[in-house]
């Protein structure tokens, strides 16, 4: 046998359970938002949700142009991965943009300009105008459906191929049943499957991100290691999936404090304390977040090359935040006028600064657990809450056993004195990431979906993973081992997953009574995000609907979908349609307008409550008004 196939198969055989669960992910969640229906894809699957149109109408443009003006708040990366396949396969048509047209007035003169005369006017590019679906996705010049389904395609392999990644890594610090176990955990929740088929870049960033965080852990362990070829090899890939992780989303820059801290904890414990491993530490560390960020100036180059000075200037006059120091605003506008390098600083800065905005004023309404909450947030108990909720409950229950027995044996002075003395370096810098990640999230306004705490799940559930096989052996009243208790909640999730099918998105476990019922506890991204409308699409094909009021959360070009079938409408501000008509409103929609505590009860949803007829998919209610 060459040695090519005997390699494969050894590896292989080596790691089929990683390769069944990363082809495991990928299957499930392929179909899941791609359906069944590959030949009238405009009616099967999952519609587009809300932060994936920018997201691929972004990625097509930096690809196109060369410029970074549009939706900078978001590194490039996986919109970039979004984009390879329709640009390659496809080339889909994209406005060009022009100097000569100013900002169209209205929905019409905007139209006009996108469909007719082929143009992307300046002034939008500039301002950011990325959420309009016209530009890219639904041009009558292009196959939305394809666009979306070869986006979506790019983004689920390559999340894919980085859960095996992280795997790797894994096994390297903890051995290979561990590393399946966590893969398992990360892979294959409801939770990570939702997010991880769509074109958002969340599940990337957390993947990535724990994936920095066992490379770095790997250059640790190496400390006092002969092989200095060895370290520095695990500090230039460590270097490289920082870079990767900075460029997936700006959040990922918490990768900085929390490594420097548990690298700085672990090698001043007594075991490697000494003042030349203190300063090959700091001077490692150096080198890592230089090469790091040298690497995103030079992929960041790449998108700002055809940038003018003009619009970064101008794009840094409108988003720099006002408590950095001015000086520093002065030298990006500089920056700006230099070559394709130096605007790459300012297009990150750019980005950073809006991302910066966005946390300090957290200006978006959140629906949580029956109360509207604005600017102020919706407390500390949003991530908690959501964690316990939406994530399956047999993690929580081996998270719980595997702790409690942690804090158990810690009391015994030998195994105390045996983990200080032998501590992990991947083991202390999860716990560090879990503890800085959690305050910063929970400290924060910003509560528009679990999404923003998936870092955190994920951290926990490869430490939850540590645990259970760290007691693998142990026995539980005196007969039940722990293992035994772990496969039978590994073949309770494996089955729930397989259940749940399609709807992973809308997913809540049996806390609260399941996912029919986790729209009462929180909506937007952890419930409704506009992923139902093909199949309120089909429902009213099915049940012969000539036209249904619509108020809908979703960024869809709905008449696409519908067939020119929807009227929007609102009850806060129209009458209640004629007698017999449907009317479809999401689960977003719905929550925000009954528990807005300004409304009287007439211009309120819950008025309808008796006449609920059928639901599309999870996350969109039809009535018939009575």
């Amino acid at each position: 046998m060459p040695s090519i196939a005997r390699f494969i198969k050894n590896h292989f055989q080596e790691n089929y359970p990683a390769i069944f669960i990363c082809l495991f992910f990928f299957v499930v969640s392929f179909f899941a938002v791609n359906g069944f229906d590959f030949k009238n894809l405009k009616h099967s699957g999952d519609s587009i949700t809300s932060d994936e149109m920018p997201h691929i109408t972004s990625g097509f443009y930096y690809l196109k142009t060369g410029r970074y003006f549009l939706n900078p708040e978001h590194p490039p990366l996986i919109k970039d991965i979004s984009a390879v396949l329709p640009l390659f396969v496809l080339n889909p048509f994209f406005p060009k943009v022009s100097y000569d047209y100013p900002s169209p007035s209205n929905e019409s003169e905007k139209e006009d300009l996108f469909f007719n005369k082929n143009v992307f006017p300046r002034n939008l590019e500039i301002t950011n105008y990325h959420w309009d679906n016209r530009m890219l996705i639904f041009n009558p010049k292009n196959n939305p459906d394809l666009i979306i389904f070869l986006a979506r395609l790019g983004v689920i392999l390559f999340n894919s191929a980085m859960l095996f990644v992280l795997y790797f890594l894994l096994k390297k610090h903890w051995g290979k049943k561990t590393a399946v176990l966590s893969l398992f955990f990360t892979a294959i929740p409801q939770f990570s499957i939702a997010h991880g088929s769509l074109v958002t870049t969340d599940f990337a960033a957390s993947i990535l991100q724990i994936c920095a965080l066992a490379s770095f852990g790997l250059f640790l362990k190496l400390f006092g290691c002969d092989s200095k070829k060895k370290i520095f090899l695990w500090l230039f890939i460590s270097s490289f999936l920082f870079a990767m992780a900075f460029t997936a989303k700006f959040s990922s820059l918490v990768l900085i404090p929390i490594s420097f801290i548990g690298g700085l904890i672990f090698i001043l414990i007594p075991k490697k304390s000494n003042f030349k491993n203190l300063i090959f530490y700091l001077f490692s560390f150096a080198v890592l977040i230089a090469f790091s960020f040298s690497l995103i100036i030079f992929y960041y180059s790449f998108h700002a090359k055809n940038m003018d000075a003009e619009g970064i200037v101008s794009q840094l006059d409108n988003n720099y935040p006002k408590k950095f120091p001015a000086a520093a605003k002065a030298f990006l506008n500089q920056t700006a006028k230099g070559d394709r390098f130096k605007k790459a600083l300012s297009a990150y800065a750019i980005g950073l600064s809006m991302t910066i905005n966005r946390i300090d004023s957290a200006g978006q309404s959140t629906y949580f657990m029956g109360k509207i909450y604005g600017s102020e947030g919706a407390g500390r108990w949003y991530f908690p809450i959501l964690y316990l909720t939406k994530i399956p409950l047999p993690i929580h229950i081996l998270t719980l056993l595997s702790f409690s027995l942690f804090l158990l044996f810690l009391r015994k002075r030998a195994f105390k004195k045996e983990f200080w003395l032998n501590l992990h370096p991947l083991d202390l810098l999860l716990f560090v990431f879990v503890a800085f990640y959690s305050y910063k999230s929970i400290s924060s306004n910003l509560n528009i979906g679990l999404r923003h705490f998936m870092p955190v799940v994920f951290a926990v559930s490869a430490l939850t993973a540590r645990g259970t096989v760290f007691f693998w052996n142990k026995k539980i009243l005196k007969k039940i081992k722990v293992a035994h208790i772990a496969f039978a909640m590994l073949m309770i999730m494996f089955i729930s997953t397989i259940i749940s099918f399609p709807h992973y998105l809308s997913y809540y476990n049996i806390l609260i009574g399941g996912t029919n019922k986790g729209y009462k506890i929180a909506t937007d991204s952890n419930y409704d995000w506009g992923q139902d409308i093909k199949r309120l699409g089909k429902w009213t094909r099915d049940n012969n609907i000539e036209k249904i009021y619509v108020h809908l959360f979703s960024a869809n070009k709905l008449d696409y979908y519908l067939d020119d079938k929807q009227r929007w409408f609102n009850i806060e501000r129209d009458d209640l349609p004629p007698s017999g008509s449907y009317l479809a409103v999401s689960a977003q929609e719905l929550q925000n307008n009954i528990y807005n505590s300004n409304l009287p009860e007439s211009k309120k949803y819950s008025q309808l409550e008796n006449s609920l007829i059928a639901k599309a998919g999870k996350s969109i209610f039809i009535f018939k008004i009575p």
